[in-house]
């Protein structure tokens, strides 16, 4: 059974696992702010994150979009006749002067 857009899935996982990051950098800050030790590292490093998750989802959401873009393309479009017909062919040999 073929995979159903592996590369979706794979992003996904990667923003669950990036949303965990954030959630537990989040509930560290808290506990260093309870504990009144400094937090500007920490914030900073929280910052760091946030960024990371919203770049990740900024091209889920890109990806999305291409996915339902192509998906309403045809799957092949016919090519259009050449103009390598025969009467052309016989007409160019006529001109350059063979049979």
């Amino acid at each position: 059974m073929p995979k159903k857009r592996p590369k979706l899935i794979v992003l996904a996982q990667h923003i669950a696992g990036a949303k965990r990051i954030v959630a537990d950098q989040r509930a560290l800050l808290a506990i260093l702010q309870a504990a009144g030790q400094p937090t500007p590292e920490a914030e900073g490093i929280l910052r760091t994150y946030l960024s990371a998750l919203q770049h990740l989802k900024a091209h889920e959401r890109k990806m999305r979009e291409e996915a339902k873009a192509k998906k309403g393309e045809t799957l092949k479009k016919k090519k259009a006749p050449t103009c390598r017909g025969t009467a052309l062919v016989m007409r160019s040999r006529h001109v350059l002067g063979r049979p």
